[in-house]
């Protein structure tokens, strides 16, 4: 018997149905269904890939693994489709799934005074007790919603690199680089990989290329001129932070653990999602 918790989109119906569905299944076959991820040996997200980001920022935080089931739009990063759900925890069960790992982004913001910033809504990202945040897509900094272009200062490794006028900058992982990264024109990476991806969002400059950076790369991004600017972590609010705060982001220590099963690869993937032919 196995401790299995459940993650769904709050606002589908059919997410809600399915994860009715899977819970009796579930204890049918003698497992435990538990809302304490750490307590659990798996994790089930039902929804699309919003779901399935705040499912494994709350399961990385203790090594448990997540499947995902995509009841979403575009379900890059769920496994299997709703029809499947079964066959795939039937597998899991026998022993017949894969854990791969997936590199994870630590992010610290920094406030005058030492302050954290005050999270934005029920839906914002969940500190570490350090007062960092995990992203398995991206961290960005950006402009307000009422704002104009902000003043971005990029320090790399404690030495500054250049200041980008622009709509905001992007640090992302491998496995967001087909996140908010690749809308910024960000080179698509295999997932894979560890390395930081660095992309500016409309910059006012000649130079608007993305970077990919070593993953043990600390990179900083500073809020300079004279307009603040907002921080998301994986598409949730953290907060404005103002002229002289950071956000500093770099790989974090502990991974992501994604529950596969070895029939789907990344570039069929991306042929399928971008409806590439093969001529």
């Amino acid at each position: 018997m196995s401790a299995v918790a459940l993650r769904r989109h709050p606002e589908r119906d059919e997410a809600a149905d399915l994860v009715d569905v899977i819970s009796r299944w579930l204890r049918g076959r003698g497992h435990e269904v538990v809302d304490d991820v750490a307590g659990a040996e798996l994790v089930v997200s039902v929804g699309g890939d919003g779901t399935m980001l705040r499912a494994v920022d709350e399961a990385a935080r203790h090594g448990v693994p997540v499947l995902g089931v995509n009841v979403g739009q575009l379900g890059y990063l769920t496994e299997v489709d709703p029809a499947q759900w079964q066959v795939a925890l039937e597998r899991w069960e026998a022993g017949g799934a894969a854990v791969v790992e997936r590199m994870l982004l630590a992010v610290r913001v920094e406030c005058a005074a030492g302050l954290a910033i005050a999270p934005d809504g029920d839906d914002a990202p969940e500190p570490l007790p350090d007062g960092s945040y995990l992203a398995l897509n991206e961290v960005v900094l950006e402009k307000t919603p009422t704002g104009r272009m902000v003043r971005i200062g990029v320090v790399l490794d404690g030495e500054p690199f250049t200041t980008y006028a622009a709509d905001g900058m992007i640090v992302g992982t491998p496995t967001g680089s087909t996140a908010y990264a690749l809308s910024a024109r960000g080179p698509i990476v295999d997932p894979t990989h560890r390395a930081l991806v660095l992309a500016p969002v409309a910059p006012h400059s000649l130079f608007d290329r993305a970077l990919v950076l070593t993953p043990t790369t600390q990179v900083r991004l500073e809020v300079e001129g004279d307009r603040p600017a907002t921080v998301s972590i994986d598409g949730r609010s953290a907060g404005q932070i103002d002229v002289g705060d950071a956000i500093v982001a770099t790989a974090a220590g502990q991974p992501a653990r994604l529950v596969t099963f070895g029939d789907r690869n990344f570039h069929g993937i991306l042929k399928a999602k971008f409806g590439l032919s093969d001529r």
